[in-house]
C-alpha cells in the first residue's frame, strides 16, 4: 500500500515555478551607443541641412532662426540644375573617368602585384623598391612633364588625358595587393598547377577571388580620389563640355555671386551668367597653359 502511494505521488507532476527573468543592463554599453548615436547625428546634420536647403526657395535658406524643415517645398533648384546647366554632362564625364581609372588600377595593379608576389626573377626586389620609391615623388614634380607628354600624344582637352596615366596601376595599390597576395598559401597555386592551370588561370580562378577584400578597398579609395580630383582635370581639360563634376561645381561657385543666383545688378538669367563665366574661365585656362606649361 505504501509503495503504491509513493508511486502515485511520484506520477503527479510537480507544479512549475516561474523564475522572473532578470535582464542585466551594462551601463558602459548603453553610454557607448549613446555617444555613437550622438556622433552619427552630428555627422549627418550637414547632409540633412544640404537636402533641406535644396528643397527651399532661395529667400528661405538664410532666414533666422534656421529652419531645418522647409515651410515651402520646391523642386525648382533641381529643375534649374538639371535642365538649364551642363551638370548631367559633368556627371557623365566623371563616370567615364572613374570607370577607366578603377579598371586600370584593379586589373593592371592586381596583375603587377601578382607578378611581384609569385614570380621570382632577377632584380625583383630592386624593381619593387623603385615602384615604392615613386610614392615619394609629389604630383607637382612631374605635373609639367606629364602635361608635355600628353600634349605630344594629342590627349590634352580630352578625358583620356585624365585617366590614361592610371591605366597601368598605382604604386600604393600595387603594394597593398602584393602584401595581400603574399598572405595566400602557395599550396593553392601548386594544387591548381597540378590540375593543369597556367599562371594566368591561377591568378584568375584562385588568387583574384581571394583578394576581393583588398580589391574592394582599392576600388573605394580610388573612386573617392578620382571623383573628387580637381587639379588634374583643371590642367588637362580646356573645354567646359569635358569638365568633370569637381570642375563643374567650382564653375557654379564662381559663376553665382549671391545666394539668389548671381550679381544683383546683372539682369541676365542665371544660365547666361553661368555660360559667360564658363567662357571667361576657359579663356583664362588657355592663357595660363600657353604662358606657363608650354
Amino acid at each position: 500500500m505504501t509503495d503504491q502511494l509513493h508511486s502515485t505521488v511520484a506520477a503527479v507532476p510537480a507544479p512549475s515555478v516561474r523564475v522572473p527573468l532578470r535582464v542585466r543592463i551594462d551601463t558602459g554599453v548603453v553610454w557607448t551607443y549613446v555617444v555613437l548615436c550622438f556622433g552619427a547625428i552630428v555627422l549627418m546634420l550637414p547632409f540633412v541641412w544640404m537636402l533641406s536647403a535644396s528643397l527651399k526657395p532661395a529667400s528661405d535658406i538664410l532666414v533666422y532662426p534656421p529652419q531645418l524643415i522647409p515651410q515651402t517645398f520646391t523642386l525648382d533648384n533641381y529643375l534649374k540644375v538639371l535642365g538649364q546647366t551642363s551638370y548631367l554632362t559633368f556627371v557623365k564625364n566623371s563616370l567615364i573617368v572613374v570607370t577607366f581609372t578603377l579598371t586600370g588600377h584593379i586589373v593592371s595593379g592586381s596583375l603587377v602585384a601578382y607578378g611581384f608576389a609569385r614570380f621570382r626573377f632577377p632584380g625583383r626586389n630592386l624593381l619593387f623598391m623603385l615602384v615604392l620609391g615613386t610614392l615619394m615623388i609629389p604630383f607637382h614634380a612631374y605635373m609639367i612633364p606629364r602635361f608635355w607628354i600628353l600634349k605630344q600624344l594629342g590627349a590634352v582637352d580630352h578625358l583620356t588625358a585624365v585617366f590614361l596615366p592610371y591605366l597601368f596601376g598605382g604604386p600604393l595599390y600595387i603594394f597593398l595587393l602584393r602584401q595581400f597576395i603574399m598572405s595566400i598559401p602557395r599550396e593553392l597555386d601548386d594544387a591548381a598547377r597540378i590540375d593543369g592551370s597556367n599562371s594566368f588561370q591561377v591568378f584568375r580562378y584562385i588568387i583574384f577571388p581571394l583578394i576581393r577584400p583588398a580589391v574592394v578597398t582599392v576600388a573605394v579609395i580610388e573612386f573617392l580620389a578620382a571623383w573628387t580630383s580637381f587639379l588634374e582635370p583643371l590642367i588637362y581639360l580646356n573645354s567646359v563640355s569635358n569638365y568633370t563634376v569637381a570642375l563643374g561645381l567650382s564653375l557654379f561657385k564662381q559663376a553665382v555671386g549671391t545666394i539668389d543666383g548671381g550679381d544683383p545688378h546683372d539682369d541676365a538669367p542665371a544660365p547666361d551668367r553661368l555660360l559667360r563665366r564658363a567662357e571667361a574661365v576657359d579663356r583664362r585656362h588657355r592663357l595660363y597653359r600657353h604662358t606657363r606649361l608650354i
